[in-house]
């Protein structure tokens, strides 16, 4: 690794070496944390925090691809157990659940990474119910991703229903504007807002929200149309 991030290279492969060398030390980063997923809590603990780092850190450089999909596909390969360790992060370590939700928004732009989280067991794990106000639009980002990317196929595998109620306020808005959103698949949207854990959503959002007078937002769910 080092011999190939640290050769002279003509400018006009600099950006290439760079994202060479941080494809190279994300796939290393997430071996890491596919061995740490099923650790015992000690060692988990001790190590969650610089495998984080090495992922963030991936993460950023992938993001600046403009084919990051491809690149993710090509150069680091999915690992099932790296899921574990992100669900276990979310759920175990709040204070770094931010750093989990982030780096799994950016693997699913892979086909290969979405099919492998289809086989982690205990997807509630991903803990997107505990997403503050500031997380929302994030976490409903993620959740969309989940089922656009077919990850999962209903809600309920990632926000069971009878957890919707514990959700804020603000994530059930933002999972209604991300479901309605223009980019956003038709279909699934529908289908999502459709679905019971949409429903309850609707409700959620519906009963919470308050918005000012003469400004109302239509909320599709279950064939019909509402306002809040």
């Amino acid at each position: 690794i080092d011999s190939l991030c640290h050769r002279p290279l003509p400018t006009s492969r600099a950006c290439v070496r760079v994202c060479v060398c941080a494809m190279v030390k994300l796939t290393e980063a997430i071996k890491e944390a596919a061995a740490l997923a099923s650790q015992d809590e000690d060692t988990f603990s001790s190590g969650c925090s610089q495998v984080l780092t090495k992922i963030k850190r991936g993460i950023a450089e992938v993001r600046k691809a403009s084919d990051s999909s491809e690149l993710l596909d090509k150069e680091v390969p999915a690992d099932v157990d790296a899921w574990r360790f992100l669900l276990r992060v979310a759920s175990e370590k709040p204070t770094f659940a931010k750093q989990a939700w982030d780096a799994a928004i950016v693997l699913l732009e892979s086909t290969a990474w979405a099919v492998a989280f289809q086989k982690v067991e205990q997807k509630t794990h991903l803990n997107v119910v505990k997403a503050g106000n500031r997380d929302a639009a994030m976490v409903a980002l993620l959740i969309g991703k989940l089922l656009s990317a077919g990850a999962i196929s209903d809600l309920a595998e990632v926000l069971p229903t009878e957890t919707v109620s514990e959700a804020e306020p603000s994530l059930c808005v933002a999972l209604l504007d991300r479901f309605q959103a223009q980019d956003y698949p038709s279909e699934v949207g529908r289908a999502a807002c459709a679905s019971e854990v949409g429903r309850a959503v609707g409700e959620r959002a519906l009963a919470a929200a308050d918005a000012p007078s003469g400004e109302r937002r239509k909320v599709i769910g279950g064939g019909s149309q509402k306002t809040f």
